[in-house]
């Protein structure tokens, strides 16, 4: 397959920018600024982390195979779209703090610490415990980025981390347990969720 040339992000010709990228602007919410910038840097990460392994997690849908693949498979559908709504709601959060959410490739790379796998097709069960690393990653800093957001005076931010960590970690068990199958997968540990 050729390589793709030229500019992957691009400047419209016309139009005011009303805020520049990295930047932090003031808040309805009565966030100091400066508290207010370090919890958006910090959900910047869990917002790029939590895109990556929504990606991880959407390839393994598509290309789920073996023993009970299609319990797994819905399974992975269901988890990708999870993630995909906490996605979302974390970059409204950056947005009602007065950031700007990573929003295209290279500012979501640069903060994702989520690794996407190769583009190959892997066995399911290295692919699944990519994900299960990609969990714990997420999880990690998502627990950090409570006490963070905490400490600095934002609790709406730090229930809005806990309700997600709830999730993240019901899913992540499930994965474990699904991993911890011989065949890799029995249809009940997907079905107890």
């Amino acid at each position: 397959m050729a390589q793709k040339q030229g500019r992957l992000v691009r400047e419209p010709e016309t139009g005011e920018r009303r805020q520049a990228w990295g930047s932090v602007a003031e808040n309805a919410l009565r966030v100091d600024r400066a508290d207010a910038d370090v919890i958006v840097d910090a959900l910047s990460v869990d917002h790029a982390g939590s895109f990556n392994l929504f990606y991880l997690l959407r390839k393994h849908f598509w290309t789920a195979a073996g023993a009970e693949h299609e319990a797994l498979a819905d399974f992975l559908e269901d988890a990708y779209k999870r993630l995909r709504a906490m996605n979302d709601a974390l970059a409204i959060r950056i947005v009602e703090l007065g950031g700007i959410p990573p929003n295209t490739p290279p500012t979501i790379q640069e903060r994702a610490e989520v690794r996407l796998e190769a583009e190959h097709r892997y066995d399911l069960r290295a692919s699944l415990e990519g994900d299960l690393e990609g969990y714990a990653t997420l999880i990690a800093g998502m627990r950090d980025h409570v006490a963070l957001a905490e400490e600095r005076g934002d609790p709406g931010t730090a229930e809005l981390l806990r309700d997600h960590l709830e999730r993240l970690e019901a899913d992540a068990h499930v994965i474990e347990r699904a991993l911890e199958a011989e065949t890799l997968v029995r249809a009940e540990v997907l079905t107890d969720r």
